[in-house]
């Protein structure tokens, strides 16, 4: 008998746990997403006075309205049963590409003290999505095969 097709089936519970957290994080990372990305669409003026710097608003307006975007992605990935590999890999993606870019700057900004909770929070979302990204992929593949 082969090990690897009995991963899954062995452990059911901790597939299903999984599962379980990776929807949560999704739709946690998703509304944050949009909220974030919508308090800038809505009210510029106190979205650059929380993040106290410089900012030119077609820039940031675009970046927000890709952000609300990506947060219904992930919302509605997370709706799946079970969410997919591909919600969790956007993600994941879009949490560590943020936190690089914040990594960049933010020193340069010692007083934009909102953008470094935003980037514990994003390293956060990119750390737990990539612990929870599924592992037997192979599997879930083979029982959904003739889907496509």
């Amino acid at each position: 008998m082969n090990r690897r097709s009995t991963g899954s089936a062995a452990n059911p519970r901790s597939a299903q746990t999984r599962d379980h957290w990776r929807r949560r994080v999704l739709l946690i990372q998703g509304g944050y997403y949009i909220l974030a990305g919508l308090w800038p669409l809505i009210h510029f003026s106190s979205f650059t006075r929380f993040v106290a710097v410089d900012m030119n608003p077609f820039q940031s307006q675009v970046f927000a309205g890709l952000l609300v975007v990506i947060g219904a992605v992930l919302i509605e990935g997370a709706r799946r049963e079970p969410p997919g590999p591909y919600p969790t890999l956007l993600g994941a993606a879009v949490a560590g590409a943020i936190a690089v870019v914040s990594l960049m700057w933010l020193p340069r900004f010692a007083v934009a003290t909102g953008l470094w909770a935003d980037l514990a929070l994003e390293v956060a979302f990119a750390l737990i999505l990539i612990l929870l990204y599924p592992r037997q992929q192979t599997e879930r593949r083979g029982r959904g095969a003739g889907r496509r």
